[in-house]
């Protein structure tokens, strides 16, 4: 079976960690600076900062645990040192997602479907290119953690990005705890963050 994406921090070190569990749910970048909320998600540190300063309460951006006094926050120093070795070595060697849906050898996936919640070869990817109903399911390039893509709380696929609590929300986020916020497709904000990280 093969390995995910993965790097070795040190020498010594037995850890392997793929991107995913790297990133920053605000800026959807690699963590810098990182520090956890006393509910124990991680964010970049300037990135929870600015989010608490543009809202009213101190709450966690991810699952909305709000905290009644603002947390210190400490940075993460394990975190940011696997972090900042992660960015040094320029990620991981790729290595193939497989397709959930292969009962015997598994075939390299060619989609992540995050309406079905599965990753496809080619094989099994092919009724999302006939069938009416399918057609119109999101599709990304495969990925390990699918989960990471959904909504908690609706699970439903996080395709938004809400500029005024910085953080990825779903459709249905929209019409409840979101609603009236001004919220972008989440390529466009990673778009913009790129540029803006370039200059």
């Amino acid at each position: 079976m093969e390995e995910p994406p993965s790097f070795h921090v040190g020498r010594d070190s037995s850890s392997l960690l793929s991107e995913e569990q790297l990133l920053c749910s605000i800026c959807l970048d690699v963590f810098t600076d990182p520090v956890t909320t006393p509910c124990g998600h991680n964010f970049c540190k300037s990135c929870l900062t600015q989010c608490w300063e543009k809202s009213q309460h101190c709450h966690c951006p991810l699952c909305k645990e709000k905290f009644t006094k603002r947390p210190e926050l400490k940075i993460n120093t394990t975190l940011r040192e696997v972090a900042d070795q992660f960015k040094k070595k320029g990620g991981p060697e790729k290595s193939e997602v497989l397709c959930d849906t292969c009962t015997g050898e598994k075939l390299k996936a060619l989609k992540s479907c995050l309406d079905c919640g599965l990753t496809f070869c080619k094989t099994h990817l092919e009724p999302h290119n006939h069938v009416y109903k399918l057609k119109k399911h999101k599709l990304i390039n495969p990925v390990e953690n699918l989960e990471d893509y959904l909504c908690q709380k609706h699970e439903r696929a996080l395709e938004l990005f809400c500029r005024d609590d910085q953080t990825c929300v779903c459709q249905f986020c929209t019409e409840g705890d979101h609603k009236n916020h001004n919220t972008v497709p989440i390529e466009e904000e990673s778009r913009e963050r790129k540029v803006r990280n370039t200059d």
